[in-house]
């Protein structure tokens, strides 16, 4: 058998050169694909991070502007920490900054309510409160609202008008005469409504909270309804429906279960009682939301909570970022739910009779000089120029001086040779300034060239405040003035006493 032998040629076969080239290209690749490979797990990681923050900053927007006026209204601001329970390990894992405080320790927000995009009262916010926390010392909170009526004659950015149609025609104005975006514009608004407000009354809003009829109808009926205790009759034949007419509505008096849409006509209705009626249902239909959803553990349910995202997540607006929402989670858990104290101002102030009642510091003009609208302004002394001073003297004793309040002491005005009358003058002035003025009598003591506050033998912070509130010395009581005219401050006006207004006697 022959063979042929053919010489190896010295040049690599096309297979071989080409098998090479992919060897050396899988070599300079492989560091490359393994560093797309890292991008891409990184920018996965990161855009779901992204997701799970946005998905966290709406839980928690609507945990803090639902749940705020749900809870911590209604004094169980321990219950925030429920946001745990979402399984948002971002909820713990991330810190929140330390909330805003005034120059004693408190955080004040703006919490309000208005109509959504197809009810007539669009953009009217008509539920407006101020809640002031104090989280270190009282561990307390401070409810006051402010009636839908409320006029401001003038203000520093936003003109003047009625409190209630402030945000929508402000935002307006912002929108179409200066081009600002929606959001951004309602977001300015929200946060010169909390400066304009924060001024008349002399504190400091951190934040604003608004929330929408939508917000409060379904998470009523996320809640399965609440029960009230309906405390008088309401028959109502002009309550507002959706197509800007009128329906009836009429609840009796007694214990009643309303879901969302029965809660929402309770807490609107204002046919039956004035505006301060209204708002005293509002404060009692919050505290019962919050109740039930502590009471049947709606808060510690993560089923729940997501209704609460996804129904409100869209009704819900604030001025405060991710971080702050999660420092007022924490802030939440210090609260006492037994230290609450609610108030609201409003026209009972003995002005044309003898209607008193706390916060009594407003007053409506004549029609005629605000084009035939009703409006509330603040009474003044002197009644002219119209001032806030009022107001701003009642904010600076509930909020600054909220443990006297939280004692809620019963007080006594005894006439021992004052100028008749001058005891109800000062109970009623004490009155309006949110005091439990029991006793209102002339002295069964000898009469007095000087007044006095009864010292009891230990040193008390009531009558210390009272005394230094008044001007009034605190020396022990008289030996004939009987027990049954002591309350815990009892006030002794003798001859010296010249009635002052408390707006005057603030330092």
């Amino acid at each position: 058998m022959s063979f042929r032998v053919r010489k190896l040629s010295d040049k690599p076969s096309s297979a071989k050169l080409w098998a090479g080239r992919a060897a050396a290209i899988l070599t300079i690749a492989q560091p490359v694909m393994g560093i797309y490979h890292q991008w891409k797990r990184r920018h996965t990681r990161e855009k779901k991070k992204e997701h799970r923050l946005g998905v966290l900053k709406r839980t928690l927007t609507v945990l803090i502007a639902v749940l705020v006026a749900l809870l911590l209204l209604a004094g169980i601001g321990k219950a925030m920490m429920s946001v745990r329970s979402l399984g948002i390990s971002n909820v713990i894992s991330i810190a929140g900054v330390n909330l805003e405080k005034d120059d004693r320790g408190f955080t004040n927000f703006l919490l309000m309510g208005q109509g959504h995009a197809d009810h007539d009262g669009k953009n009217l916010t008509d539920t407006i409160m101020i809640a002031s926390i104090d989280p270190d010392n009282t561990q307390s909170a401070v409810l006051l609202s402010l009636p839908r009526d409320t006029y401001f004659l003038k203000t520093e950015k936003m003109g003047k008008g009625r409190l209630n149609t402030m945000y929508r025609d402000f935002r307006s104005y912002l929108i179409f005469q200066k081009g600002v975006e929606p959001a951004i514009a309602s977001k300015q608004t929200l946060e010169y409504l909390g400066e304009e407000l924060g001024t008349k009354l002399g504190i400091e809003i951190h934040h604003t909270i608004k929330v929408d009829f939508i917000a409060f109808t379904r998470a009523v009926d996320v809640l399965g309804g609440i029960d009230i205790d309906v405390p008088y009759d309401i028959e109502d034949y002009e309550y507002p429906d959706e197509n800007f007419g009128f329906e009836p509505f009429v609840i009796r008096a007694g214990p009643r279960h309303l879901d969302g849409e029965t809660a929402l006509k309770y807490a609107r209705s204002r046919h039956t009682s004035s505006d301060f009626g209204r708002s005293a249902r509002q404060q009692q239909i919050l505290g019962a939301m919050a109740h039930t959803a502590k009471e049947e553990g709606v808060l510690s349910d993560p089923a729940a909570i997501t209704s609460f995202m996804k129904i409100m997540s869209e009704n819900v607006e604030t001025t405060m970022t991710l971080r702050e929402l999660i420092g007022a989670a924490q802030l939440g858990q210090k609260l006492n739910r037994d230290n609450i104290i609610s108030m609201q101002l409003n026209d009972r102030n003995a002005l044309y009779d003898y209607i008193i009642e706390p916060g009594g510091m407003l007053y409506t003009p004549p029609r005629n000089l605000f084009e035939g609208a009703s409006v509330l302004l603040p009474v003044s002394i002197p009644e002219f120029p119209v001032t806030w001073k009022q107001p701003q003297s009642f904010a600076e004793l509930i909020f600054r001086n909220r443990e006297i309040y939280l004692d809620a002491p019963n007080v006594a005005v005894l006439n021992a040779g004052a100028a008749p009358g001058s005891a109800r003058k000062l109970a009623t002035e004490l009155t309006r300034f949110g005091f439990s003025v029991t006793k209102i009598e002339n002295g069964e003591t000898e009469k007095r060239e000087s007044s006095m506050i009864i010292t009891p033998p230990e040193p008390d912070a009531i009558v210390e405040f009272f005394s230094t509130l008044l001007d009034i010395e605190a020396i022990p009581a008289p030996l004939d003035l009987p027990d049954t005219q002591r309350e815990r401050a009892t006030i002794i006006l003798g001859k010296d006493y010249r009635y002052t207004p408390v707006q005057d006697l603030i330092k």
